[in-house]
């Protein structure tokens, strides 16, 4: 038995040929993706318990077996070893409790794009990879059991699905689809699955769900009729990954698109949520992917290119009308942008303002969406705006280490469960960063990372947090889920000495086109972006919140990379880089360094030494700043409220 930091029992299992997607490709096709996993894996795996990150610090020796634990193409960072180190040892008693098959959970991959935007955008990019896929198409969200319909996808995201403009974008998408593969004579598999909190789950987890409920008022999917060219239920190529829900709603959000190996996992990971067997099965499970030679980037990098076919046009324009597009943001003339070069361009040409519109206009409108038309901007007119720019196109690279690092879903009502992939890599980066922890995240309560977040600073780690005031107050206000945003920061400012205050900077967020924040019950600028960023180089997005649903509770997919490029065009996206940042008193507004920041969370949003936002000028507080204390009686009265539409898929996650 190896006595060092990954044990002969995980070192196996990560070596071992077998995965759930290789085992499915060989069993009957009634096999469902649940008896696979058990012949190959167990049934029941232990709870891991007391795996305290950091118990001895990994010598040389513990890092190079780490980095054998993956398929890499060069050797990761010693930070990102250390990281997903500790995430390996979850494996030994779990060889599933990073949703995907040991193997396959660490390789290599690009980012050629990620989208910091609101919600439509980045459904756009999502119906624009629907469109063009050939073979298969995987949607996974939060808001229902797995659901069959008639198609396929190529793409794996996990969010609540209600019927919704953001919803109707996937739906046009899925009939276009359907249009497209009847004309080329070969249907494509759609597999859908969403969450939805049915009282039939307690007793069977994974449910089928009939026509006549998916294609209902709440949920509005397409009836088989409509799509004859999709048996709905990636061509295994790209997979999507982001923030948000299949819902509308006036949050900021963040998408990454993801090539290479590492998209093996993805898929992985979608057939063991779905768990059932397939009908029909999916026509690419026994033909894994060849990465290409070489990956294309910019302007050379393109989706598979869309034919002007008959009738195109008139749906489009139909489309548009549904979405209530601004005529100056129509897009390739069947509706879909043919590459996300072209999505960009698109995107900015309605960004940038025209004769009727101011930029600070145009920017708002589009901050608004469909639900809030009428809120108005508070940065001043004239102010010299840096450039909002939804698509960040990232530089050529080579393929990074990238890693899943998830986390199964708990029903418990208990609060203990860090010992999962996520919630080690969460603690592992605060424990083995050197100098910085960036965070931003809609809520930020559970009791492991604010105590995570005192220890780092305490040892002379900079944190800074970007967090919203008043999201979902109610629900975070019940017992034993942390309290809210304004309580939790202001008692971690009362706890630290004086000398360490100065290393905890935290901000409320604030809207591109604000220049004070806006509580989020407001319902008007939010944000829901979940990013980590540790010492520059290692970044950590996906689904999970740093709350206590998220690290106890939830199922959660995220993705970790080692990347110092990429993780410096997410920082320049949401201005996670504190070195760059004017003061609040002194200016200027705009920072020639860095174009693409978009929020105004770093120039507006600080908070004092005691975990209060004071305004600059005249040192007011905000008018709807919230309590700093908590526990009223009639907070808890909301906060139950607030639970059963959050489970009902009418609150915020």
């Amino acid at each position: 038995m190896f006595e060092g930091f990954v044990s002969d029992k995980v070192y196996a299992l990560v070596h071992s040929p077998e995965t759930v997607t290789s085992s499915l490709a060989a069993a009957p096709p009634t096999e469902s993706v649940g008896a696979v996993a058990e012949k190959l894996f167990g049934l029941s795996p232990q709870r891991a318990h007391n795996l305290k990150v950091g118990h001895r610090r990994p010598t040389k020796e513990d890092l190079d077996r780490v980095a054998e634990c993956g398929k890499f193409t060069s050797r990761p960072s010693d930070l990102f070893l250390q990281i997903y180190g500790e995430v390996l040892r979850t494996y030994e008693y779990d060889p599933l409790a990073n949703l995907c098959s040991p193997s396959l959970a660490a390789s290599t991959g690009v980012i050629p794009l990620s989208i910091i935007s609101v919600i439509p955008d980045i459904m756009r990019h999502y119906a624009d990879c629907i469109v063009r896929a050939e073979k298969e198409v995987f949607f996974a969200t939060i808001f229902s059991p797995p659901s069959e319909v008639k198609g396929l996808i190529d793409i794996f995201c996990t969010s609540s699905w209600e019927a919704s403009v953001a919803a109707d974008v996937i739906t046009d998408a899925l009939r276009e689809l359907s249009r497209r593969a009847i004309q080329r004579g070969e249907k494509v598999a759609v597999k859908i699955m969403y969450d939805r909190g049915n009282i039939k789950q307690m007793y069977k987890p994974h449910q089928i769900v009939p026509v006549a409920e998916y294609t209902g008022d709440a949920v509005k999917l397409p009836h088989p009729d409509e799509v004859p060219g999709i048996d709905m239920e990636v061509d295994r190529k790209i997979a999507l990954i982001n923030s948000n829900n299949t819902q509308d709603r006036v949050n900021m959000e963040m998408m990454s698109h993801v090539e290479g190996p590492i998209v093996e996992a993805f898929y992985d990971m979608a057939l063991l949520s779905w768990n059932n067997a397939f009908n029909p099965p999916l026509p690419l499970l026994a033909c894994p992917p060849t990465p290409p030679a070489k990956y294309q980037f910019g302007d050379d990098h393109a989706h598979i290119a869309g034919k002007d076919l008959a009738g195109a046009k008139e749906d489009a324009a139909e489309s548009i009308k549904t979405h209530d597009f601004p005529e100056d943001m129509k897009h390739h003339d069947d509706g879909y942008d043919a590459d996300y070069v072209a999505e960009q361009r698109h995107e900015e040409s309605g960004l940038h303002g025209t004769n009727k519109f101011s930029k600070l206009a145009a920017l708002t409108k589009h901050l608004n969406t469909t639900l809030t038309p009428d809120t108005k901007a508070t940065l001043p007119e004239g102010v010299d705006m840096e450039d909002f720019t939804p698509h960040i196109i990232h530089a050529p690279h080579d393929p990074f280490p990238i890693a899943m690092v998830n986390r199964r879903p708990r029903g418990a009502i208990e609060y203990t469960d860090i010992n999962n992939p996520q919630d080690m890599a969460w603690l592992a980066a605060f424990e083995y960063a050197e100098r910085k922890v960036f965070i931003q995240t809609p809520t930020f309560n559970a009791a492991a990372v604010v105590e995570a977040t005192l220890a780092a600073v305490r040892r002379g780690i900079e944190v800074i947090l970007y967090v919203n005031l008043g999201y979902n107050d109610g629900g975070e206000s019940l017992p034993f889920q942390g309290g809210t945003n304004e309580v939790v920061i202001a008692n971690m400012y009362k706890q630290l000495e004086p000398e360490h205050k100065k290393l905890l900077k935290a901000y409320w967020y604030t809207g591109k086109d604000m220049c004070r924040p806006v509580n989020a019950s407001k319902k008007q600028r939010n944000c829901h972006v979940k990013l980590m960023i540790v010492d520059d180089h290692v970044g950590i997005m996906g689904n999970g919140n740093q709350d206590s649903q998220s690290w106890y509770h939830s199922q959660e997919a995220n993705i970790m990379i080692d990347s110092p490029a990429v993780c410096k065009e997410w920082a320049d996206g949401v201005r996670g880089e504190p070195a760059s940042w004017p003061s609040l008193q002194e200016g200027p507004l705009r920072d020639t360094n860095n174009r693409i920041a978009n929020q105004n969370t770093h120039l507006y949003g600080r908070l004092d030494d005691d975990g209060i936002w004071r305004d600059s000028k005249d040192g007011s507080v905000l008018e709807d700043m919230g309590s700093t204390k908590g526990g009223s009686i009639l907070g808890l009265g909301k906060g139950l409220v607030s639970a059963v539409q959050r489970v009902r898929g009418k609150g915020g996650f």
